[in-house]
């Protein structure tokens, strides 16, 4: 699979919102690179993001709330793929200055590697519109089959692949323009009893 992704330099805050969006949208395409042990037997070192890995101090007060990580099975790759997803893709104009703080907030889903990506990553501004409704992204996912050809889950490596729609909501009633990607999730744990964490994160345009 081929796409936009979220461990380069162009922000997928671009792919998801694109009509919305301000500058510092701009980079290049890429493909992501699969993060594949060489012996698929071999155990695989993952060391998780820590109660030190830097957050947001402030969450978003969205309906439904956000998912709630001390009650998502750490031992199941879709749950935690969804509430990362969800987590890493709701941004909130009140409390948000754009999508990094919102990745920022589902530290405690990743890899401690690719949270320090999401530190690098450059910031971005959520629209002064959003601000104007106190919107914020609302995030839909529907899981999609397995592409043929997909790597099969190991031990210790998984792959989810989500449809997500994405609508700017504002608290006043508001709605921004909606956007649907396809998104490719890859996971990791040290050991078939560790918790999985998200490793990767690709989002390609639906349309």
């Amino acid at each position: 699979m081929t796409g936009t992704s979220a461990t380069g330099i162009r922000s997928v805050l671009c792919v998801v919102s694109a009509a919305a969006l301000l500058v510092g949208c701009g980079g290049e395409r890429r493909a992501r690179q699969d993060h594949v042990p060489s012996d698929p037997g071999a155990p695989t070192v993952v060391p998780t993001a820590g109660g030190g890995s830097p957050s947001p101090a402030r969450s978003p007060h969205v309906p439904g709330g956000l998912p709630d990580r001390h009650r998502i099975d750490q031992k199941d790759a879709t749950a935690v793929s969804r509430a990362a997803l969800t987590v890493m893709y709701t941004v909130d104009s009140t409390v948000d200055t754009g999508l990094r703080d919102a990745r920022l907030r589902a530290a405690g889903y990743l890899t401690s590697g690719y949270t320090t990506v999401v530190e690098g990553e450059p910031e971005q501004y959520v629209p002064e519109e959003w601000r104007r409704h106190r919107a914020y992204l609302a995030v839909r996912l529907r899981p999609l089959v397995r592409e043929t050809g997909a790597p099969p889950d190991r031990r210790t490596a998984a792959y989810r692949q989500w449809k997500m729609t994405t609508v700017p909501t504002g608290r006043d009633r508001w709605r921004g323009s909606s956007s649907a990607s396809v998104v490719f999730m890859s996971l990791a744990r040290s050991s078939e009893h560790a918790p999985w964490r998200v490793s990767d994160v690709t989002v390609t345009d639906a349309g």
